[in-house]
């Protein structure tokens, strides 16, 4: 992808990070959730105050291409990966692994020895496949919807 840089979040982009999220949860996992798991997990978003203090409180990278955000990841420090979502439009075209390479680089540089993910049906594969390992499939809940994801890890070399 030309023009595709990895950068740290800034306030300003918040807002259209928002709008990214809640149209990666609709668009690409719907095939792996149902619809009212759909809209409770796209409500996270949907606080503005909430999500702007969650993005300030981690580390978080931003996939920007030309001026406007196509993914995000966060990193919950000391070892967790919180968040990873990237545009419907730029699905399987590099910028998930270009975002967890940032992250892994500052866990690295953090001295971080193992991450650890709740990786969700849609991304376990994608982690799977850069190397983390599934410690074991788990239920959570968000506003009163159930949802498997997967709790993986990965050595950091």
């Amino acid at each position: 992808m030309s023009g595709l840089v990895v950068r740290a979040w800034t306030p300003e982009d918040s807002e259209e990070l928002a709008r990214l999220f809640i149209r990666s949860v609709r668009e690409v996992a719907r095939r792996d959730y149902r619809p009212g798991q759909i809209e409770a997990w796209a409500e996270v978003a949907g606080e503005p105050s909430i999500w702007a203090e969650r993005m300030r409180d981690r580390v978080v990278f931003v996939a920007d291409e030309n001026g406007h955000a196509v993914g995000f990841i966060q990193f919950d420090p000391p070892d967790h990966i919180d968040m990873t979502y990237v545009h419907p439009e730029r699905q399987r075209m590099g910028v998930a692994t270009a975002l967890l390479a940032a992250l892994e680089a500052e866990a690295r540089r953090r001295g971080v020895k193992i991450l650890h993910a709740e990786a969700s049906i849609t991304s376990h594969p994608f982690f799977e496949a850069r190397g983390y390992e599934t410690l074991t499939p788990q239920f959570v809940r968000v506003r009163c919807q159930d949802f498997l994801n997967y709790r993986m890890r990965k050595r950091l070399p």
